[in-house]
């Protein structure tokens, strides 16, 4: 989702700069980039940061702090006029993945617990996806479904999607980083998802 379809911020960040938390945000980023911290740790004290956040704000503000790339609903259109299943996987926050489930109609959506109470969230992340966790939940969507990982295309950007890259037949880098471009079977650059459709007609 993050770099992937979200273009200009990352899910963690949005709902920072939705509680008015960047000072922080930017402060805990500078820990994480001098190794003090892990990515993972750094996402529980980031969650600290949104306890108390609205969560009808995390659909009501989203088009106003995120941009995505182009053609997404016609790429999934495309894929559901074929019959292939499409699954959103994000370490990020599942509340802003089922933003993306609801706009756009895929399938599933999984992602890291980020804690509410219903209402808002309460600053705990009771379970984190970390970098294995992507691939166990395509695992489990697929043994739910009756599918298998081979008949399976993953497209993502980093290194947290170099898993499922391996595990599945097919695996499409989009706009990524290195490590994930040389894991996958095809990277591209790209401002366009349908550029990904070329990759998946066979």
């Amino acid at each position: 989702m993050d770099g992937t379809l979200v273009r200009n911020t990352d899910s963690v960040k949005y709902l920072c700069e939705l509680s008015g938390h960047m000072d922080a945000f930017d402060k805990i980023n500078r820990v994480k980039s001098q190794g003090k911290i892990s990515w993972i740790e750094a996402d529980h004290l980031k969650a600290k940061l949104i306890e108390g956040l609205d969560l009808t704000r995390v659909e009501s503000e989203f088009e106003g702090y995120i941009h995505l790339i182009q053609n997404i609903e016609p790429v999934l259109t495309n894929l559901k006029e074929r019959r292939i299943r499409t699954v959103l996987i994000t370490a990020g926050p599942v509340q802003v993945a089922r933003v993306l489930e609801k706009r756009f109609g895929f399938d599933s959506a999984f992602g890291s617990q980020y804690e509410d109470n219903g209402t808002k969230f309460t600053g705990r992340i009771v379970h984190h996806l970390g970098s294995s966790g992507k691939l166990i939940c395509l695992r489990n969507f697929c043994l739910d479904n009756n599918l298998s990982l081979e008949n399976c295309a993953a497209v993502g950007d980093s290194e947290s999607d170099i898993d499922i890259f391996r595990a599945c037949g097919k695996s499409i880098a989009i706009n990524s980083s290195r490590a994930a471009a040389e894991a996958a079977s095809k990277s591209i650059i790209t401002d366009d998802l349908v550029d990904i459709l070329a990759f998946l007609q066979d």
